[in-house]
């Protein structure tokens, strides 16, 4: 931060530019290719100096108006605004001089921007102590902090609109590495060889709904994926968060222990732990504390909940693999009691897309599904079965069901369960038949993938 020496005393500046908010100006003024550019870019807070404020302020109505900016337009409009000063023609004439053309406006707007970016975090800060000193709830503090910060983070990287020669070039630049090597751009590896193959893995920024009715599966098979991956031999352990809002931590823990030492729950349930079976437990549960496996079971979350824990781990851990939440309708959403369930639905839905994006890490999200398939005489599941709001539908990338392949026999051992992607923005439709070894809690791809022979004739 500037400091300025005033007698003695040393005080700090906020940061700021007065020569680039003198240069940005100018350029805007002396070019009308460049104002159409940069106004649409920079709001009054950017500046810091009260009369650039007023100038720019001006220049902003008159782009509005469609009115082109020079030095007498923006006069006037200061005159009309009343915010004019005695020597204001002056200086709008002396800062249409000071640059001979608007060639670097980039570099001008960049240092404005970094300024702005530093001013708010300082601003941010102060209003944090202030927190701080008053509240008495800790962790609200925190959330308060978080979400602050994050919407400044959330400013500094806004889009603009881009030409498309630039993402055409990027997928220029995919394509070629895909050429190069068929498994560069694969996502993450789920264990189940058909369903990777469908989906290429489960993408970073993907929200991926997996539905299904009571008592189907559909938290064994989200914790098989996550048991697969965790036991998976690789260079870098992956991350992966579990936000489990049912079970408590100590009952999915043991369902990842069972399915990968292949000891069935029921005695691990009674402690019998039968020939090598205590070997088994105890080599996978070194190989489950090297992993990066993280639960959390706190049963009242919300995504923005989700959001700040799932930040800070990303930050410990230097990013995220995969985020599983288990489940949506059990979420709580912001608002009060006016708000209904649909609209809570739909804002928790919208947020945990946000999450997948800003954390830069697939989120797989089970969600149950509405009665009226109870009542159907056909079972197959349907998009319009997901409950309460069609905003799952809309943002999901991919929409998965679990379902039995033939509900009239509830034993699965004899009738597989059925995983269809229903929805894939990115890829294609599919159905997988797999297995349940219900002893060990674990999904296999079926050996028969011949659906003709199944549910579909």
């Amino acid at each position: 931060m500037p400091v300025k020496t005033i007698g003695k005393e040393r005080v700090k500046i906020y940061p700021n530019n007065f020569e680039a908010e003198q240069s940005i100006l100018c350029c805007i003024l002396i070019d009308g290719q460049t104002a159409s550019e940069v106004v649409p870019l920079l709001a009054e807070v950017d500046f810091y100096n009260s009369r650039h404020k007023s100038i720019f302020n001006a220049m902003q109505r008159l782009h509005s108006l469609t009115i082109a900016i020079d030095v007498i337009t923006v006069n006037d409009r200061l005159v009309k605004e009343n915010s004019s000063e005695a020597d204001t023609l002056t200086y709008l004439a002396e800062l249409a001089t000071v640059l001979p053309s608007s060639a670097n406006f980039r570099q001008y707007l960049r240092i404005i921007k970094r300024d702005t970016i530093l001013r708010s975090l300082i601003d941010g800060c102060n209003q944090i102590i202030e927190e701080a000193y008053k509240s008495s709830d800790a962790s609200e503090v925190v959330k308060f902090a978080e979400a602050l910060i994050y919407s400044i983070a959330k400013e500094q990287t806004r889009n603009d609109l881009e030409h498309i020669s630039e993402p055409v070039t990027a997928l220029m630049a995919r394509i070629d590495a895909m050429i190069k090597d068929k498994n560069a751009l694969r996502g993450l590896m789920t264990g189940f060889p058909i369903f990777d193959q469908k989906t290429n893995g489960l993408q970073k920024g993907d929200l991926i709904i997996l539905a299904a009715r009571p008592s189907v599966g559909k938290t064994s098979f989200a914790l098989n994926v996550v048991a697969n991956i965790a036991s998976t031999k690789s260079t870098q352990k992956k991350t992966i968060a579990v936000f489990s809002l049912e079970m408590p931590a100590v009952q999915l823990a043991q369902r990842i222990l069972c399915n990968l030492s292949g000891v069935s729950m029921t005695d691990v349930s009674k402690g019998e732990l039968k020939n090598d079976a205590d070997k088994k437990i105890w080599k996978i549960t070194q190989t489950l504390g090297e992993s990066s496996v993280y639960i959390d079971d706190s049963s009242m979350l919300t995504p923005y909940d989700i959001l700040g824990k799932a930040r800070r781990l990303s930050s410990r851990a230097k990013g995220l693999d995969l985020i599983v939440v288990d489940y949506l309708q059990l979420m709580s959403g912001k608002g009060g009691k006016d708000v209904s369930r649909q609209e809570t639905i739909s804002e928790i839905s919208r947020m945990l897309k946000i999450v997948a994006k800003e954390l830069h890490c697939p989120v797989m999200v089970l969600s149950q599904m509405s009665r009226g398939i109870e009542s159907r005489t056909d079972k197959a599941p349907r998009l319009s079965d997901l409950r309460e709001s069609g905003a799952i539908e809309q943002d999901a990338d991919i929409v998965m069901f679990l379902s039995r392949e033939d509900e009239s026999v509830k034993n699965a051992a004899e009738f597989p369960i059925l995983l269809e992607i229903a929805k894939h923005r990115n890829g294609e439709l599919a159905k997988i038949r797999y297995d349940w070894e219900g002893p060990y809690i674990r999904f296999t791809e079926s050996k028969n993938q011949d659906m003709k022979s199944g549910s579909e004739e």
